[in-house]
């Protein structure tokens, strides 16, 4: 049947010229005679062909000669199976199939290859054509018809019934045909050559057939003759003699049996009692008999309730051996093998479908039966093969079971059961169901099983080899089928085995689990469809879905990743690498395809997704590259310079690119690279720009320009194949995995690619062009060189930033997590740097206008706004299609250029999307003065505060102060709505001012003090030495602090609160410009924003313990001295003037004020670590330097540590601020009285 093997991986087709054949059925003989109306003789309209053979992994070299098919006529291939086209039917058959209904009014076809021989039968004609196994027929063949008895019983069936036909043999060198209706009537033509020229002569007789009953089945028991069976079971032998060169027809009558001779060419060898529906016939099989000296064979006949078993002799008697009720027999099995889902005594509803004759004299029954319990009017049924043995006497044993994945669909419709087919006995195993082929094995260790479905076709006959008569009994190496379709014609199945007759594996591990087994068997489908599905004609379905189990994801992957490295099973060898890499780019592309033809591609995972497109757009890619390399060397193939370098630059890339991923390198590295390793693509990309930089400078730019080509056209293949396949590959979602285009190796490699292009044409323009490394005997042009250059340096900016934004969007789509957070951050700025680099130069190179056309696609307004800033047209149209993101572009680039006053003077129209700029941004230089105009007042006050925060002159903050609170009344008189916080900003804001104006006192207070000196140094000097602290001159770091502090001040810069305290603290005036120090200093305390928290509570131990420690004449003693003189010293005491303080206070009185012995400090190292480090004008300060500024400032704040407890002990200090408390409380009482007083006396003089 099959012309051989088909091409698979590493074999090529090489066809033959054409030949024509002439089909000459075996044991006929041609005469000129009979030419014209023989079928021996076959027209030239119908043209045959056949091929040389190849050379293939699986073995078909015994198929039927050793030649091949045409590529053309695979239509499914694996490692197990292959189904080939081998011909059209005749054009008579085909057009009366096509003008019938294949249920309603069904037609069957048979093959016989024996005879060689093919029909197509009707109710009324039979239309009959030679066939060659071995050949394969490119137009319809010639075919000739025969009448068919007339059948006049009625029937109950719903469709009309066929005739069965045979082909008969004998010794005879002619074949014969018996033909016989439904109704019984039979027709033979003893000659099957003579019989087409008069279809008259024939031999007819009429078989008496009992009511409601009618023949269907006709069964060749090889020497034993012909038997026709009926629907209800009976049976007759036929005996057809030949003598004296006629036939003659003889009535043999059978003994021991009901019925006896029926008709005069027929004897009833069985009658079963009926019309009973178990007793209607299923099927009929034969067979010789194992060891037999006499030949003889065996006739089984099966029913949907039994089996009967006939012995046949030569001598044409026949005797019933054996009646087994098989379907008890096969239930009982069934329900032993399913217990866990068909309890016994439950009806599994068993029916015996077919039964064939196997080597070994086993039999093999087909039975579909119920796995369930509760079933519906869809529930499929489940099938299986059961083998049957006589090893016991006469006595019929179930030897093996294999139940078969697929299930299948009760049909009742005439011609539509399933059909069992074993070819040359086993082991290969073909279930033929009208749309569709199960493919298993009859070998009880063997769990293979394959399906060959069809898409609308329908297939309405058979054909094989006849084996029984050879008695071969070793198993075979393959096993084949022909299937005749209705539309298609003739279609092969080839069956692959191994030696011990087992189906090939379909991988070459075998699967560990049932999972791995079901994604290996949905992987060989979808490889089938893959290169299979897009052939015009090809009637096979690849719909996945009957592999529904297997991993899609994971099979998808395996295939792609077949293609693309060339190890695909079913892809050719011998094609050069230009049809190679197109015929994988046309196969790649199919796979999304066939997987949403069969409505799955909603199974596939986001990134399953991204990845098949990957591959595909990496062999558009290599197409392009190879394509260009070609292109490129036969336009330069005069120039033999310019082509060996070009070659040493495409292979020394391909040989770092096999280096990079470890692979071996060869002769031709570029050859393998294109063969084998285009998944890693990228690698080969990312390697020209470094081979370039190797040649010589006399031709590197025309190579620059020609690697241009190559990595422009290939990069832009792969991604207009994208963007034209969003839809259909769904990427509409984003892949956790970096994309071969975005990966930062591939973003250096074109950003160098860009820079050395960039330094070509910027050297041209420099120089009037004259550095352009081009030799002198070049053919090549330097202006259109250089304007080619101008061109690529563009496309090269455009694939870069597509490389960049690809990238981005790659960490954007991973799960959110700080580290990805800082790597999106790091490549939005490299990003926009990134941008200026690429496109800013454009503008010098004469492509600004381009430049601006890539700024748009990429967003970079800024490059925009550089080019078009002075074109108020173009920026409004600019404004208004980008709207904010181009005003922020714009306003910063106004700020980085100094253009304020530009800036400021936004019209109504931009006005809102300047407030959003100035929102977004620190722009609190300009943003209050929009505000302003804006009349957002408390906005700007806002903006004020932010901006006097970083201003070091005390002047002018102190001015900005004043304009935040100005505006902070005026935001107020225009909204008379107080809002949540206005009381503590309007605090905030006094509280600064408070706290500038005394900085302003001090400053002007000393000033006055010192201004007769010119340096502030030197006013600094004399202003420590007025501070009169006791201690200062011993705490050497504190004294240089303070130092630095009063420099600061007098210089007019903004001093932090605590170094402000330092000051007012360590002097001893109790008042400065009327302004009560003790009182200033616990405000700045507790108010000021610029203390840290952490060190408030410490800050007010330093003041109350330098309050304390404060006076110079501290020693006296209470009893030394007078009462009166005692208040007088008292009240004159810094620890009075600050008790006052507190004690006058409204409220928070305890929080401010500190005993004698909580006023030591406190603070603890890594404070004071903190405001050393906050002092440092220097980010890096040595740390060990740090550590010994602030152990020694711990020292300088021990010595009043020390001094506080002297002064407590010595000084008695306790008792002091004990009388302290008592002359302020004193002193309130007295002047309260006294008001009260004054108050009565207001009340006499008005009363």
């Amino acid at each position: 049947m099959f012309a051989a093997k088909a091409p698979k991986a590493r074999s090529s087709v090489v066809p033959k010229e054409r030949t024509f054949e002439i089909p000459t059925p075996k044991n006929s003989s041609q005469t000129s005679s009979r030419d014209k109306t023989s079928l021996s003789t076959t027209s030239f309209d119908s043209q045959e062909f056949s091929w040389t053979s190849s050379h293939d992994s699986s073995d078909y070299s015994e198929l039927n000669g050793g030649n091949d098919i045409d590529d053309e006529y695979i239509y499914s291939k694996n490692d197990r199976t292959l189904v080939a086209y081998f011909g059209p039917l005749p054009r008579e058959a085909e057009e009366a199939l096509n003008n019938t209904d294949s249920y309603t009014h069904p037609m069957i076809s048979k093959v016989d290859f024996d005879t060689g021989f093919g029909m197509v039968i009707s109710q009324t004609k039979c239309y009959i054509w030679a066939v060659q196994k071995e050949t394969t027929y490119r137009t319809p063949p010639m075919c000739y018809t025969l009448p068919m008895p007339p059948n006049n019983s009625p029937t109950t069936e719903t469709a009309p019934l066929l005739p069965v036909v045979t082909i008969t043999k004998s010794d005879e060198p002619h074949y014969g045909i018996l033909a016989c209706s439904p109704d019984g009537t039979c027709w033979y033509w003893n000659n099957i050559d003579i019989c087409f020229s008069n279809v008259d002569q024939h031999v007819d007789t009429k078989i008496s057939i009992p009511p409601k009953d009618y023949v269907s089945k006709v069964e060749c028991a090889g020497p034993m003759g012909y038997f026709v069976a009926t629907k209800f079971g009976n049976v007759y032998q036929v005996s057809i003699k030949k003598q004296y060169g006629a036939s003659t027809l003889e009535l043999t009558q059978l003994n021991g049996k009901a019925g006896g001779a029926i008709a005069s060419i027929f004897s009833m060898i069985g009658v079963t009692q009926g019309p009973d529906e178990s007793q209607k016939l299923a099927a009929m099989t034969s067979g010789p008999r194992l060891q037999d000296q006499h030949g003889r064979w065996d006739l089984y006949v099966m029913t949907r309730r039994s089996l009967f078993k006939w012995h046949l002799y030569r001598s044409g008697e026949c005797t019933l051996e054996v009646e087994v009720p098989l379907k008890d027999v096969i239930k009982k099995r069934i329900l032993e093998d399913h217990t866990a889902v068909l309890p016994m005594g439950s009806d599994p509803c068993v029916r015996a479908l077919d039964i064939q004759y196997i080597k070994n004299g086993k039999l093999l029954v087909f039975a579909s039966f119920f796995n369930t319990v509760h079933r519906t009017a869809h529930t499929p049924l489940a099938c299986a093969l059961f083998t049957i043995s006589c090893r016991h006497g006469s006595d019929f044993e179930i030897e093996h079971v294999k139940y078969l994945q697929r299930t299948i669909e009760e049909d009742v419709r005439p011609e539509a059961s399933p059909k069992l087919v074993v070819p040359q006995g086993g082991p290969g195993v073909f279930i033929v169901m009208p749309r569709s082929v199960i493919i298993s094995s009859t070998l009880p260790d063997s769990t293979f099983e394959d399906l060959v479905p069809l898409k609308a076709d329908v297939i309405i006959g058979v054909g094989y080899e006849d084996w029984k008569q050879q008695h071969i009994q070793d198993l075979a190496t393959s096993s084949e089928l022909t299937i005749i379709c209705k539309s298609s014609g003739r279609l092969g199945i080839h069956l692959q085995l191994d030696d011990k007759g087992h189906p090939l594996p379909l991988t070459a591990t075998s699967p560990k689990n049932e999972k791995e087994e079901k994604t290996a068997q949905l992987q060989a489908k979808l490889e089938q469809a893959v290169f299979f599905s897009g052939k015009k004609h090809n009637p096979i379905s690849f719909d996945l879905a009957h592999y529904d189990g297997g991993d899609l994801n994971q099979a998808s992957l395996n295939v792609s990743r077949e293609i693309l490295n060339s190890h695909a099973p079913l892809l050719g060898t011998g094609r050069d690498i230009t049809t190679g890499l197109s015929v994988r780019y046309q196969r790649i592309k199919n796979i999304i395809d066939c997987i949403q033809d069969a409505d799955m591609a909603s199974r596939l995972a986001v990134d399953t997704r991204f990845q098949l497109c990957w591959s595909t757009e990496k062999l558009a890619a290599a197409n392009e590259v190879w394509n260009q390399y070609q292109q490129r060397r036969r336009d330069v193939r005069d120039d033999k310079t310019l082509k060996e370098n070009l070659d040493r630059v495409l292979h020394d890339a391909a040989t770092k690119g096999l280096h990079r991923i470890g692979a071996h390198n060869t002769e031709d590295p570029l050859a393998t690279f294109m063969k084998y390793h285009i998944n890693e693509l990228g690698a080969l990309v990312s390697s020209l720009q470094t081979s370039v930089a190797k040649t010589q400078e006399s031709h590197r730019a025309i190579l620059i320009r020609d690697i241009n080509k190559i990595l422009i056209a290939s990069l832009r293949s792969a991604w207009n194949f994208r963007k034209m396949n969003i839809g259909k590959y769904a990427l509409q979602d984003r892949s956790t995995l970096e994309p071969w285009t975005g990966t930062e190796n591939f973003i250096k490699a074109l950003t160098a690619q860009y820079t050395a292009t960039l330094n070509l044409c910027q050297a041209a323009l420099d120089q009037d062009s004259t550095s352009m490394d081009v030799d002198k005997d070049s053919s090549e042009s330097l202006a259109p060189l250089e304007r080619e250059l101008r061109e690529q340096l563009c496309d090269l900016a455009d694939c870069t930033l597509q490389a960049h934004s690809e990238h981005l969007q790659y960490l954007e789509g991973l799960p959110k997590s700080a580290e990805n957070n800082i790597r999106i951050s790091t490549t939005i700025a490299a990003y926009d740097v990134a941008k200026a680099a690429l496109l800013g130069p454009l503008g010098h190179l004469d492509k600004a206008q381009r430049a601006i056309q890539l700024a748009q696609k990429y967003k970079d307004f800024t490059t925009i706004v550089r080019l078009s800033s002075d074109d108020e047209r173009v920026i409004n149209d600019y404004i208004v299609k980008y709207q904010q993101e181009f005003a922020n572009a714009l306003f910063q680039w106004y700020m980085d250029n100094d253009r304020i006053a530009k800036l400021l003077e936004q019209s109504e129209i931009h006005s809102d999307l300047f407030t959003n700029f100035i929102d977004s941004r620190d722009c609190n230089e300009v943003g209050w003065l929009h505000d302003i105009k804006v009349k957002r007042f408390g906005e700007g006050s806002r903006r004020l505060q932010e901006v006097a925060a970083k201003e070091t002159y005390l002047d002018r903050r102190i001015t900005i102060a004043s304009l935040s609170k100005l505006l902070f009344l005026a935001e107020g008189t225009c909204n008379s709505l107080v809002h949540e916080g206005t009381a503590s900003y309007a605090a905030r804001c006094n509280e600064e001012l408070n706290t500038l104006t005394t900085q302003v006192d001090v400053a002007n207070f000393w000033e006055e003090q010192v201004g007769a000196m010119v340096s502030i140094p030197d006013k600094a000097d004399a202003i420590l030495k007025k501070l009169g602290s006791p201690l200062l001159a011993e705490q050497n770091v504190l004294r240089k602090v303070v130092l630095d502090a009063i420099e600061r001040l007098m210089g007019r810069n903004v001093l932090n609160s605590e170094d402000l305290l330092d000051i007012l603290m360590l002097q001893q005036a109790w008042e400065i410009k009327n302004m009560d120090v003790c009182d200033v200093a616990l405000d700045i305390c507790f108010q000021a924003t610029d203390i840290p928290e952490n060190r408030r509570p410490y800050v007010l131990q330093d003041i109350w313990r330098r309050i304390f420690i404060a006076d110079k004449d501290a020693y006296w003693r209470l009893e030394d001295v007078s009462d009166e003189e005692a208040r007088e010293r008292l009240t004159a005491s810094w620890i009075c003037r600050a008790y006052a303080v507190i004690y006058h206070a409204d409220g928070h009185k305890d929080e401010k004020m500190l005993r004698p012995q909580e006023a030591r400090c406190t603070m603890p190292s890594s404070l004071f670590r903190e405001r050393c480090l906050a002092r440092s004008d220097s980010d890096d300060q040595d740390e060990a330097e740090l550590r010994v500024q602030y152990e020694n400032l711990i020292q300088d704040y021990e010595r009043e540590n020390s001094e506080l407890d002297r002064r407590i002990r010595e000084g008695q200090l306790l008792e002091k601020w004990q009388r302290v408390k008592m002359i302020v409380k004193e002193e309130r009482e007295a002047a309260m009285k006294l008001e009260s007083q004054e108050a009565m006396m207001d009340d006499v003089e008005m009363a």
